[in-house]
């Protein structure tokens, strides 16, 4: 009895000790579990915080900046090329492709699209026999027309000068129909169009003689020639020669070295025909015929002393058509500044106020040799820029680029096709 009693006991004591590791193991256990749950659930915690902390400073940033947008500027620029564009697909375009293969065997391909609607150096086909230098009209008028802004002007060389002198048409006579002319084409030509007319540029033949001179800061970009020519011609009515008038025009650009507009035209005698003198007598009459005999082959001096009224008309008339042929040349010709330098953002124009540029203006920094006779190619949308004048001097201009690319840079007075036109 005793041995079941103890042996109950043993097994009791057994099973207590057997519990107590059972149990501290479990609590072991858990205590060593749930401090890893707790600390990777505030590792969790702790990433989520600092995530959103990442995420409220990047919104924070994000709010400061301004998003990347279009500005206005920019908006101008691509509603200026989509113009150009519009209106150059609406004419006629000549197309001229190339392609080669090179030592390497690789092929290259070289396209030219030349738009009829800004192209001013298409002209119809001369036939020889009609052809005359002197008579090189202008092109007509295209339909599309984007820079012949009237504000702003171009410089051009003018030189009237006069042929030789004869016993009918003397020197002093010749100056007279010059000034007439010369100031009947400035009035004409500025009344349609902005023109700046410098002097003709002096040639020296020493460095000194040029610092001594006064010369205009105002480059030419071309040169108006005038001439008046006495011509003599046989009249069947007076049964001899007399003297005409012959009137020359040309003009020359001198960046291209072309001749742009070449005209001729014929002027009456400045005389008109005197009535014949009427002897009243028979001494006189014998007078007149000794004066008769001895002015035989020879011309007669003429007394006059103001011009006829038909000369005065015809020319006139004459003047108005060589007026009419340079309004028409250069209507729609491409108005441009020259830069003589581009450093970063900064270009500086060689043409000022006296030229139309005035403080604000907005005008196209673009690429000569393509802009905007080519603006069909695929590369010519990258030569066009949107600068703005912000400093003016008189024959000095300083510009800032506020849309598009960068052409530059230009070094001081360097070469380049990189110019400044008004739309």
């Amino acid at each position: 009895m005793k041995k079941v009693t103890m042996m109950k006991e043993k097994i009791r004591l057994e099973a207590q000790l057997f519990k107590k590791p059972l149990y501290m193991l479990l609590i072991s256990v858990a205590v060593g579990i749930s401090p890893n749950i707790s600390f990777s659930q505030e590792n969790s915690n702790a990433r989520k915080t600092i995530e959103n902390s990442e995420e409220s400073k990047l919104e924070k940033q994000a709010s400061k900046i301004p998003e990347k947008s279009i500005t206005a500027n920019e908006e101008k620029l691509n509603a200026i090329r989509e113009v150009l564009i519009s209106e150059a697909l609406k004419t006629q375009a000549k197309v001229k492709a190339s392609s080669w293969i090179d030592t390497d065997g690789s092929l290259h391909e070289n396209l030219y699209v030349l738009s009829e609607g800004y192209s001013t150096k298409l002209r119809n086909n001369i036939g020889e026999e009609d052809f005359n230098i002197n008579q090189l009209k202008p092109n007509k008028k295209p339909k599309y027309c984007r820079f012949s802004n009237p504000t702003y002007a171009r410089v051009a060389e003018l030189i009237v000068s006069v042929g030789r002198s004869s016993l009918e048409i003397p020197f002093n006579d010749l100056e007279t129909i010059r000034e007439k002319t010369e100031k009947n084409y400035k009035v004409g030509v500025t009344t349609h169009q902005n023109w700046v007319f410098v002097k003709q540029k002096p040639f020296y033949k020493t460095s000194y003689e040029r610092f001594l001179s006064d010369s205009s800061l105002n480059k030419p970009q071309y040169r108006i020639e005038i001439q008046i020519e006495p011509i003599e011609k046989f009249s069947f009515q007076k049964k001899r020669n007399h003297v005409e008038v012959k009137l020359l025009l040309k003009i020359i650009d001198l960046d291209n070295k072309e001749l742009v507009l070449s005209s001729e035209g014929f002027l009456p005698s400045p005389w008109a025909n005197p009535p014949p003198e009427t002897p009243r007598s028979g001494i006189a009459q014998i007078a007149f015929a000794i004066h008769e005999a001895n002015q035989i082959g020879k011309f007669k001096t003429n007394t006059q002393k103001a011009f006829s009224a038909h000369f005065e008309k015809k020319l006139s008339e004459r003047v108005s058509d060589i007026i009419k042929d340079t309004i028409i040349a250069f209507d729609c010709r491409q108005i441009s500044f020259p830069i003589s330098q581009i450093t970063g953002d900064t270009i500086y124009i060689d043409a000022g106020y006296e030229r139309g540029i005035k403080l604000g203006d907005q005008l196209l920094l673009t690429d000569s040799n393509m802009i905007p006779h080519r603006i069909l190619e695929e590369s010519a949308l990258e030569k066009i820029a949107l600068v703005e004048i912000k400093a003016v001097s008189p024959f000095k201009a300083e510009a800032v680029k506020i849309a598009g690319p960068n052409l530059g840079p230009v070094s001081k007075r360097g070469r380049t096709s990189i110019n400044v036109i008004p739309f």
